[in-house]
């Protein structure tokens, strides 16, 4: 997981809330569809294109099925309190997320389909429980320091506790992120794509260095061409991943290019 910018709600969204502010999510989506495309459109512009839980990329291009993306609500947009909030029509409370390994249509099905129950993840498991009191909202992951680790070993996250003391984020909301009652960032299935992540990583690192060069430069220029958008914007799958791989160096290319999420 990694921070999420959030903008402006987008214009179309707005004008419906004013005309309709008891609508349901479904009504949005059917009475204004064209609203509901460019919120789906700046929801993937904001997050560069990644799933806000997992960091998997939503929209492919390819042409071939379906995109891996739809809008999730962090508090369940059915929910009712006392304030009657809507909470379908909430921007704030509105991410871009994959489905989980839940879709068998979406584009390159073989890397993300998973049948078994146990190895899928994100909001698949959320569903309409409310957990906003335990789990991280991406929305609130500080930009500095980085809260997880990659093992380089199988590709599992772990929980950086001083980092997330230092930011006053809960260890435990950390945490739950990662367990499969909760979001299950860490199922078989999300580390074994952070392991080909990593082991590609790895092997850049080897063929530069069997070209000549020095350990440090080797890194500085695998910052530089991975932790960078490309020209639609899109970060790369996995940023945390990559982030975490790629240790100070990452943390201080960051920084000069002021990165905010």
């Amino acid at each position: 997981m990694k921070a999420c910018l959030k903008g402006a709600a987008p214009d179309l969204l707005v004008q419906y809330q004013v005309e309709n502010p008891t609508a349901t999510w479904e009504q949005f989506k059917n009475e204004c569809q064209e609203g509901y495309q460019a919120l789906q459109d700046q929801l993937q512009l904001e997050q560069g294109n990644l799933c806000c839980y997992c960091e998997i990329d939503t929209k492919q291009g390819l042409g071939i099925g379906i995109d891996d993306f739809r809008v999730e609500h962090f508090h369940p947009k059915s929910a009712i309190d006392e304030s009657n909030h809507n909470w379908a029509l909430d921007w704030q409370n509105m991410l871009g997320c994959c489905h989980g390994g839940s879709e068998r249509y979406v584009t390159d099905n073989k890397n993300r389909f998973v049948a078994e129950h146990a190895e899928r993840h994100s909001d698949v498991l959320k569903a309409n429980f409310i957990w906003d009191d335990e789990i991280l909202n991406p929305l609130q992951i500080p930009v500095f320091p980085i809260l997880f680790k990659a093992n380089r070993k199988d590709g599992s996250l772990s929980v950086r506790d001083n980092n997330c003391r230092d930011a006053g984020i809960s260890i435990e909301k950390v945490n739950n992120c990662l367990h499969f009652e909760k979001l299950n960032l860490n199922s078989d299935h999300l580390s074994s794509l952070r392991k080909a992540t990593l082991d590609a990583l790895n092997k850049q690192i080897t063929m530069a260095l069997s070209s000549g060069l020095t350990i440090e430069d080797a890194m500085v220029n695998l910052v530089k061409a991975q932790l960078r958008k490309d020209n639609k914007g899109h970060w790369p799958s996995f940023f945390t991943t990559i982030r975490s791989y790629l240790g100070e160096i990452a943390e201080e290319h960051l920084r000069s290019i002021n990165y905010n999420g």
